[in-house]
């Protein structure tokens, strides 16, 4: 028993004494993992804004407040992130859940101005048939990730000819929204580095290759001109709205339908002769 309670009194000894591991911020590392895929340094404004200069630009104070949630300074109302965000087509940027001093190494770091590389960049106007192919089985999982990841199609929907439901729907259309709010060179860096929080966990481990993210940007520009013409055309009966409010309609009725048939034989069981 002594010898028991010794063993225990040792371990809680340690738990208490021993200091824990402190695992330091590397704000290159971060910039890569979080920023890169939206922003350059030096390299010109891509989904955001060219973050050269803007330790400058903007005080400190403001960018580890923007940084932090730029939400939350959009909704404040404050002038010059309304003006940002309006620029950039109405995208937030995600929160970031760091210290005052982690985005100030952050800013450091920005201000040397080493961290504009940019992923290799082949634009998708340059895809035959066959890339556009790829990229359709790559989206719909036909073909499978060569690192695992799962199919767009789990997620997202892809246009309104992809499927009768359209696909996911816990990420935006990729071919409606996304394609055509970040464009191709937009998408390249975004799919390049994936740092949306709820696809970072799963695409970290799991990238994507240079030869699969152009395979898909082939398939969503080729159906987002596709989509485009039909809007330029008048004809809103391929928008993924239209079709899921017709879907609800059908299932309505269906129900309906079914709910009288049920409930008509009923009738027919329990009416009293006369």
């Amino acid at each position: 028993m002594m010898k028991v309670l010794t063993s225990l009194s040792a371990a809680l000894f340690v738990l208490l004494f021993t200091p824990l591991t402190v695992f330091a911020f590397e704000a290159p590392v971060y910039f890569e993992n979080k920023c890169l895929s939206c922003h350059s340094i030096g390299g010109g404004d891509e989904v955001g804004p060219d973050l050269k200069g803007i330790t400058e630009k903007r005080s400190e104070k403001w960018l580890i407040e923007f940084i932090r949630d730029s939400e939350k300074v959009i909704n404040s109302g404050d002038p010059v992130a309304n003006e940002l965000f309006a620029k950039f087509k109405f995208k937030k940027m995600p929160a970031q859940d760091l210290t005052d001093a982690e985005i100030k190494a952050l800013l450091e770091f920005i201000k040397t101005g080493k961290g504009g590389g940019a992923a290799a960049y082949r634009p998708a106007t340059e895809a035959n048939p066959f890339d556009v192919s790829m990229g359709h089985d790559l989206f719909i999982g036909a073909t499978k990730f060569k690192n695992g990841g799962p199919s767009c199609l789990s997620c997202h929907s892809g246009g309104p000819d992809l499927t009768i439901f359209g696909g996911g729907t816990l990420g935006p259309d990729l071919v409606t929204k996304s394609y055509a709010d970040y464009q191709d060179k937009g998408l390249n860096k975004v799919l390049a580095k994936i740092s949306f929080p709820s696809m970072a966990e799963i695409y970290t481990a799991s990238p994507l290759t240079e030869q699969e993210n152009y395979y898909l940007r082939a398939f969503l520009l080729k159906e987002n001109l596709k989509y485009q013409k039909t809007i330029s055309e008048g004809d809103h009966s391929g928008d993924p709205k239209n079709k899921f409010v017709l879907l609800g309609m059908l299932g309505a009725l269906t129900g309906l339908l079914g709910a009288d048939a049920i409930f008509r034989k009923r009738r027919k069981k329990t009416q009293k002769p006369y």
